[in-house]
């Protein structure tokens, strides 16, 4: 009773006595400036698309970003582009929650909210959104005779601090993300990791190792060959009981002062038990400028394809092998031009062959994948599955909003981990 009484005192201050209205979400959108400073309760089952900041993106059903499934403005748009992002923006509205609100996780159902109408498609409640509270996916082991690679975006993640991307973190939000990612690492079981995001150089690399082989892991890695120094490449991570790598890795870019050297490069492994061999390539294309239009950077997107698509025959005849595998962050959605063009030029997107309604990336509400998967045909005739495991995206949008003494592995980074289990013939 003494709890309904101080719930119901709390409500009275934060919303005055005025009582709510239920209503559907297509009342609102029917005509919002009639709710406009009213207490309403929406009745409409809703799912959350997004948390940022201090609100939740809510919908009826999950929001895709229109790149993802249509022609979008860098390539000349399309009408179906435009027919998405209106829907996106009519059929979602955001509600400022206040508290807990990094606890809620995209994907959950909503069970009901009262809240304040403060403008169009924005609420406001000081009680908080009760959710469903989905658990982290199940990841299943791979099987006997299986190589698992996994392409994982670890955002920023630098033994270095005080740089350009590191201006926010302390030594102890860097030790909480170590754990957290090392955690998840060993859930995933991976013979390959290819990391995006990783500071050029060795220290980043060692110091993960470090926390990793801590209890009785046998990992080490490959990196290109350079100075440490505040910018981020890419590493692969291994396990030397399973796969060794063969020959030196081989850049998509000659220069060894392009941004881009440690960016986008590729190496073999060798199966120990089997002598098979596989080549993986990483590649962080240029990353999209949040508020501005895409063609800039889509520009540099297709000069960063342009390169890796120079690179992959050079590295057959390199690594004496002829099956490619291609993983990373492209910062391209499905529909975009460079992702296009790696499709034209004959390396089958994974993704869309295996899990085409999934994601692996979500910003400000709406879903898509940025992360990648590619194979050329003889590779792709060996890979068994493929999927993104959700244990970042779904929540919010920095690891920074959790205690520093958590103990889960989930939000390690931004972006999902794609995962690839393959039969070597």
């Amino acid at each position: 009773m003494k709890k309904r009484f101080f719930l119901g005192l709390f409500c009275l201050l934060v919303f005055g006595v005025q009582a709510a209205e239920r209503v559907t979400l297509e009342q609102l959108q029917s005509d919002w400036s009639r709710y406009a400073d009213r207490m309403v309760t929406v009745t409409t089952p809703l799912v959350v698309c997004g948390s940022f900041y201090d609100s939740l993106i809510l919908a009826p059903e999950r929001l895709y970003c229109p790149e993802e499934r249509a022609v979008g403005l860098a390539d000349g748009d399309s009408t179906a582009y435009w027919q998405i992002v209106r829907a996106n923006r009519a059929n979602s509205i955001c509600v400022n929650c206040r508290n807990q609100y990094y606890k809620v996780r995209t994907g959950d159902r909503v069970r009901g909210f009262t809240a304040r109408v403060t403008g169009e498609r924005k609420l406001v409640t000081g009680q908080g959104v009760k959710t469903s509270h989905a658990p982290i996916d199940k990841l299943p082991k791979p099987k006997k005779g299986e190589l698992r690679v996994v392409g994982a975006n670890i955002e920023n993640y630098f033994a270095e601090l005080g740089g350009y991307a590191t201006k926010k973190m302390t030594p102890e939000r860097q030790a909480l993300k170590t754990r957290k990612l090392v955690a998840a690492m060993r859930a995933m079981k991976a013979d390959v990791f290819a990391l995006c995001e990783m500071q050029v150089g060795d220290k980043a690399p060692q110091m993960l190792l470090e926390a990793l082989n801590k209890k009785g892991g046998h990992y080490a890695f490959v990196t290109m060959k350079m100075e440490n120094m505040d910018r981020i490449g890419g590493c692969f991570i291994y396990d030397t009981r399973r796969v060794k790598p063969y020959e030196q890795p081989l850049s998509a870019y000659r220069d060894t002062t392009s941004h881009y050297y440690a960016r986008m490069y590729a190496q073999a492994f060798e199966e120990i038990a089997s002598g098979k061999r596989l080549i993986v390539s990483l590649n962080h294309l240029k990353s999209k400028r949040p508020g501005r239009t895409h063609y800039d950077t889509n520009l540099k997107r297709m000069d960063n394809t342009d390169s890796l698509l120079l690179m992959l025959p050079v590295a057959v005849e390199r690594f004496d092998d002829p099956d490619v595998l291609l993983l990373g962050d492209y910062n391209c959605y499905t529909q975009e031009q460079p992702i296009q063009t790696i499709v034209r030029a004959g390396y089958e997107d994974q993704l869309m062959r295996f899990c085409p309604d999934d994601y692996s990336y979500v910003f400000k509400g709406e879903m898509g994948y940025l992360d990648r998967c590619f194979a050329n045909h003889s590779m792709a005739a060996q890979i068994v599955r493929v999927r993104p495991w959700h244990v970042n995206a779904d929540w919010y949008y920095s690891h920074g909003a959790f205690k520093m003494k958590d103990k889960s592995l989930h939000r390690y980074a931004d972006h999902e981990p794609i995962i690839v289990d393959i039969k070597l013939r």
